[in-house]
């Protein structure tokens, strides 16, 4: 069965297509400011001839929600408005794609280590999980004299005033005690949760106490007599019984001897939003070092916070850390690793040409607010499903597979991205919160969203864009003709059927004070003149076929213009089930237990757009 989601993704394009700018790259991307000035000037002057707008008239075929005033739509000056900046990121995004852009990981993609833990793996399982497995278990033990034992170390991570990292191992031969469950209540005259959330860091004193985890209360044993009485055979069948802890004063507290913790580890695991315990760099599992100084911790006077740890490490460097010894690791690929190196080369790709490179030159395009055309309506203020971010765990969604066995983001043969994520249209606007899922507050909030009919109109202002240029900024609006079919996702929610909103665009040309319409119905104006903007679009698609890109760049264009295709959402029968996120078929039985979408558990893999729009 195959799974579905709101989501698809535009493939790669074989290789980066140039800009005309990209022939100045050498002198551009040079350290010599006065170098950089010069060369952009005489682009200019040789092809920068062209300035101008674009008139957008827009129109919310489903309910829109841009944040900004906390639960209510951007209103500055007390009126609904399209932010300029949020039009502009759609324009570069659909630009990238459709003039086959680079992908840079501070600015396309959020370059990190995706996270995973997979403790268990039986005979029944599925081919995935086992050789997930495998892999966590490859790289968190190892066996010595046949005995396994675990490659995770424990320690104290600590950070100092100025936002660095370290970790304090413990000394040689202590590797922290552990106390029976039971014995740990009884003694503290305390109930360890066996619900959620569990897992824990409980200081007492000079000591932390790590909980992980617990079990049915009927199964615990009280004593070390009582557990001990138990055959080692069967006392898997009793689940986890011990709680480890260990004191600051089985630390080494030597500055020679601390293991470093680079800011490329911490922000990967900042950015592992999947995560369900405990989070170690949030105070309330932390000791401040005042306290702990006091409590015979051995800290310099800059170090501000403490907190158990089980860490593993590499040359003197902490590779991953988390709560207990059994915590979800990084795999060893980034995102960007699944990234092919062509596409990742300084070629300055139409997107950079025309959006600016920060300091080097800058952008010749510029948006205005979207100001509303009459009275815009609200819906009523409420809380919406959760507005998840991307999660790349879920493989099978987002790296390529070949359809035998399922290559995650360590695969020894590779991996690559499946290309530029977007959303489908959804009619079916289902935004509104479960009951259950309104009692996470941590993860819902409430939106008041704009309803479906409202208009707004904008402007796209550019300068001196080549001709090149602007046949690649007009097709991101003609998008190979689909016209008035076409529309495009802005603003939260676009996950759940928000932010669908069509568009017509006509172009002014300053040069000859020409205003030609655009696109009528669906197609190039019939009055318009050679300079009505067509010719910059054959001029565009005929550089294409120039480089090389005619095929994969047709592909692109008919993916795309399959994601923007507003008629398949509004005429297909059966549309809505065909981009419905899986998350939203997880219910509860008869018996109040939760039925997991077996596509979940299977990992069936997301059919591409073309088998999605046509059924």
């Amino acid at each position: 069965m195959d799974a579905t989601a709101a989501y698809n993704f535009i493939p790669l394009p074989d290789k980066i297509l140039p800009a005309d700018l990209d022939a100045y790259r050498k002198d551009l991307l040079s350290d010599d400011e006065a170098r950089r000035h010069k060369a952009f000037r005489a682009f200019l002057n040789k092809k920068g001839k062209l300035s101008g707008h674009i008139d957008l008239d827009m129109e919310t075929l489903t309910p829109l929600f841009i944040g900004g005033n906390g639960e209510q739509p951007f209103s500055p000056a007390g009126r609904v408005i399209l932010p300029g900046s949020t039009i502009r990121g759609m324009v570069k995004n659909i630009l990238k794609i459709v003039s086959c852009g680079s992908w840079r990981g501070d600015e396309d993609v959020n370059d990190r280590h995706v996270y995973f833990r997979c403790l268990m793996a039986t005979k029944k399982s599925p081919a995935w999980q086992k050789n997930l497995h495998k892999l966590y278990s490859d790289r968190m033990t190892s066996v010595h004299n046949k005995k396994p034992s675990k490659n995770a170390k424990t320690g104290f991570l600590v950070k100092n005033k100025r936002g660095e990292y370290f970790v304090y191992p413990l000394l040689p031969y202590h590797s922290g005690k552990r106390i029976l469950i039971g014995e740990y209540e009884d003694t503290f005259g305390v109930r360890v949760p066996t619900k959620a959330p569990v897992s824990s860091v409980v200081w007492r004193d000079d000591t932390a106490y790590i909980i992980t985890g617990n079990q049915d209360y009927k199964k615990l044993k009280r004593t070390k007599a009582a557990y001990n009485a138990v055959p080692p055979s069967e006392r898997k069948k009793l689940g986890k019984q011990f709680i480890r802890y260990y004191s600051l004063h089985d630390a080494d507290w030597s500055t020679n001897h601390r293991l470093t913790v680079p800011e490329s580890v911490i922000n990967d695991y900042v950015e592992d939003t999947n995560r369900r315990g405990v989070n170690l760099l949030e105070d309330k599992e932390q000791l401040p070092a005042d306290k702990a100084r006091k409590l015979g911790a051995k800290l310099n006077d800059d170090i501000v916070s403490v907190v158990p740890c089980g860490y593993l490490e590499r040359d003197g460097e902490v590779t991953a850390f988390g709560h207990g010894l059994s915590f979800r690791i990084p795999y060893e690929n980034g995102i960007m690793d699944a990234i092919p190196a062509n596409l990742q080369q300084d070629t300055i790709d139409f997107a950079t040409a025309i959006f600016g490179n920060k300091e080097r030159w800058a952008s010749r395009v510029f948006f205005e607010d979207g100001e509303s055309e009459g009275n815009i309506e609200k819906l009523e203020t409420a809380t919406a499903h959760p507005l998840l971010q991307p999660n790349p765990t879920s493989y099978q969604l987002y790296l390529e597979q070949d359809g035998r066995k399922l290559k995650h983001w360590d695969a020894p043969e590779g991996v690559k991205i499946r290309g530029y994520k977007m959303y489908w249209h959804n009619k079916v606007s289902d935004w509104k919160a479960t009951e259950d899922e309104t009692k996470s507050e941590n993860v819902v909030r409430k939106i008041t969203p704009i309803k479906r009919g409202s208009h707004f109109h904008a402007k796209v202002r550019f300068q001196n864009l080549s001709e090149l240029e602007l046949g690649a900024l007009l097709t991101v609006f003609d998008l190979a003709g689909v016209g008035e079919t076409a529309a495009y996702k802005f603003g939260q929610g676009k996950s759940l059927g928000l932010g669908s909103v069509k568009m017509k665009a006509t172009l002014h040309l300053d040069a000859a004070d020409l205003y030609t319409t655009l696109f009528t119905d669906g197609a190039l104006a019939e009055q318009a003149s050679e300079s009505d903007g067509s010719e910059y679009l054959r001029a565009f698609e005929a550089y294409i076929s120039k480089n090389g890109l005619k095929r994969c760049w047709e592909q692109t264009m008919r993916e795309l213009a399959e994601m923007l295709d507003w008629n398949q959402a509004d005429t297909v029968d059966d549309w809505a089930e065909r981009v419905k996120s899986m998350s939203g078929n997880v219910k509860k039985d008869a018996n109040n237990k939760k039925n997991v979408d077996k596509r979940f558990i299977n990992r069936d893999i997301l059919p591409g757009i073309d088998e999605v729009y046509n059924g």
